[in-house]
């Protein structure tokens, strides 16, 4: 094994971690962050956009690494 090669093993090992661990959190946070912006809300309109913009983005990151 050549010297680039190994380095490039060690790099696809390192984001095939990265994208195990996204298959698991992106789905989770998304559920977190729509169940919690609605209470949020009432309380301040600010916070409660920005956890469903927040919710959004983990909502597309879940259907790009899980493919839905």
């Amino acid at each position: 094994m050549g010297f680039f090669s190994g380095i490039a093993n060690i790099g696809s090992k390192i984001l095939r971690g990265i994208k195990h661990a996204a298959q698991w959190v992106a789905p989770t946070l998304h559920k977190v962050l729509s169940t919690i912006s609605g209470p949020v809300g009432m309380i301040h309109p600010g916070i409660c956009g920005a956890l469903g913009a927040g919710a959004n983005l983990a909502g597309a990151v879940d259907r790009l690494v899980n493919k839905r």
